[in-house]
């Protein structure tokens, strides 16, 4: 929990450091991962010794580990150890930029038809599984891949010459 605590306190001391306050300050800190109201980040700043002690710190060229450190020294200044990962944490995905909406209607773009399937449950579960790696729907999924398939051109047989 005290690793934790002092990241988000780290993130803190940037957001100073980048001269950000109010909403700006708590974007940063929600594009870091930490959800914190403006009243946390408060909160956080008074136990850091005020946000004037840490600007002034900042201002003599001292890093964020070492304004940490100058603000808690009964923790000494050994780097808090990692914890290690839990199984979850390790296969957990990493959230993915949504793509940027087309500026008109997608659906206006062609016409379409509905179709239903029955395919196997593995080919069901693998189709899942690639659609979340890929960061789409299993529908978009399919229409790429017969778009992909439909776009190539056909083998086609050896033509032979009529003198033969």
């Amino acid at each position: 929990m005290l690793r934790k605590a002092r990241a988000k306190q780290e993130r803190v001391i940037e957001a100073v450091r980048q001269g950000l306050e109010g909403e700006a300050a708590v974007a940063f800190l929600h594009q870091s991962g930490y959800a914190m109201t403006s009243a946390g980040i408060a909160r956080h700043l008074r136990n850091l010794g005020g946000r004037g002690s840490i600007v002034e710190q900042i201002e003599a060229g001292r890093t964020n580990a070492e304004v940490l450190a100058a603000a808690f020294p009964e923790e000494g200044t050994a780097p808090v150890p990692d914890e290690a990962p839990s199984q979850g944490d390790l296969f957990e995905a990493a959230p993915q930029a949504a793509p940027a909406p087309l500026p008109f209607p997608k659906e206006d773009l062609f016409e379409t038809t509905r179709l239903t399937l029955r395919i196997p449950t593995d080919l069901h579960t693998a189709l899942r599984l690639a659609a979340h790696a890929e960061g789409t729907t299993q529908a978009q999924l399919i229409i790429d891949l017969l778009t992909s398939a439909m776009s190539r051109m056909p083998n086609l047989p050896p033509e032979e010459d009529g003198d033969g």
